[in-house]
């Protein structure tokens, strides 16, 4: 045993360095035997990969692409115009074209001569309608369509198709042919045809014009007209009334929108200072007796070409319910009208059912409304006088 031991520290020991291995010759080796190599013992560390919580991809999907149906307003040849709100710069229309605002488009005719302000004071009379009416002009309850079809005026639709939601459509027309075409309305519209607002080659295409004394043409836009009118489509978006509440309440707001607009707005204040307002003639004195029945006669046995009544008798009703009532008369009336479930009919004159709109003004103001108005009409002079009054009194 010593022997071996011996033997084994006699062993030589090579170290490889380029592989850090050891090779160990047995004592029992066998000459010329090839020695056996033993792998060298590497610690090796586990590597630990560290690995960072990535979430996985979301997974988007992609929207189909929004398919674009071109309106009848995108397919339009006719052009929107802006206007530079200064009154002495006029725009001449030389073919249909139109102007946008929030509440209203207005479409011109060619041949239509506007300035330049007349949006911003259109602007300015349809939010004051909206404040002294207290009311909206675009209703929720109200069934709005399409443009309205204006062959009878073009003699086609340039508008056909057109889709303006709740906003108002408002037509300038030039009258070319000298038809003798007046401004009007109803919910669905406003027409406009103002001489002030018409080119000169309109105005000087027909002797009509300018050799008629009836035919004025102002230097100023006729924004009583125009307020006038406004009114008749707000409130018909809202209900229809009698003759004498529905064009009494357009002309006593066209009056009281002119007087809070003047100030600040020149070209209103032109008009207002260059209109004369008027009493129409009237077929009989109003008075406490009276009262409700011609309210409810509404003036239909007047021949149309001759009507007017209706007009003056209604601006002073309107004005007796503001200075009696409150200046949101109008509101309640037409909530009354709502509460009453009145419903109006296209049939023409019907006794019954202006009856009822009577009534609902007493249900409004009280009993005696009809008898405080008579009263008051004969205390301020007011539809007294058979003919008529010029100017109107005051």
């Amino acid at each position: 045993m010593k022997n071996l031991l011996c033997k084994i520290k006699k062993i030589s020991v090579l170290l490889m360095t380029f592989a850090s291995a050891v090779f160990l010759y047995s004592c029992n080796a066998v000459k010329n035997e090839e020695p056996v190599v033993e792998e060298p013992q590497v610690e090796i560390e586990e590597a630990v990969i560290e690995t960072a919580d990535v979430e996985p991809e979301e997974i988007v999907e992609e929207e189909p692409e929004e398919v674009v149906v071109p309106s009848a307003k995108d397919l339009s040849p006719y052009k929107e115009i802006k206007l530079d709100g200064v009154n002495e710069n006029h725009f001449i229309a030389d073919d249909y074209c139109y102007i946008e605002s929030e509440k209203y488009i207005i479409f011109l005719e060619d041949g239509v001569d506007v300035p330049g302000d007349l949006v911003v004071n259109i602007d300015a009379i349809i939010n004051e309608l909206e404040k002294q009416l207290d009311t909206t002009s675009a209703p929720s309850e109200y069934t709005y369509f399409d443009v309205t079809d204006m062959t009878v005026y073009f003699g086609f639709n340039p508008w056909e198709g057109w889709d303006i939601g709740t906003r108002i459509p408002i037509f300038i027309i030039a009258d070319e042919e000298a038809e003798g075409l007046l401004s009007c309305a109803s919910s669905d519209f406003v027409v406009i045809a103002d001489y002030a607002m018409y080119s000169e080659e309109v105005w000087n295409s027909h002797p009509e014009y300018y050799a008629s004394d009836f035919r004025v043409r102002s230097d100023h836009v006729d924004y009583y007209t125009i307020t006038h009118e406004m009114t008749h489509t707000i409130t018909e978006r809202h209900n229809e009334m009698t003759d004498i509440m529905t064009e009494g309440i357009a002309d006593y707001m066209a009056r009281e929108v002119m007087d809070a607009l003047a100030p600040d707005y020149p070209s209103i204040a032109v008009c207002k200072e260059n209109y004369y307002a008027y009493d129409n003639p009237i077929p009989e004195k109003v008075n406490a007796e009276n009262a409700e029945a011609v309210f409810i006669r509404d003036y239909n046995e007047i021949d149309h070409a001759n009507r007017g009544a209706e007009y003056t008798n209604g601006r002073y009703l309107c004005q007796f319910l503001d200075e009696t009532y409150g200046d949101d008369f109008y509101s309640k009336y037409n909530d009354q009208i709502n509460a009453d479930g009145i419903e109006y009919e296209y049939n023409g004159y019907d006794e019954a059912l202006w009856t009822k709109y009577a009534d609902a003004l007493k249900h409004a103001f009280g009993d005696d409304v009809f008898t405080k108005y008579g009263d008051w009409c004969v205390e301020n002079n007011a539809l007294q006088e058979l003919g008529g009054v010029w100017p109107a009194i005051e």
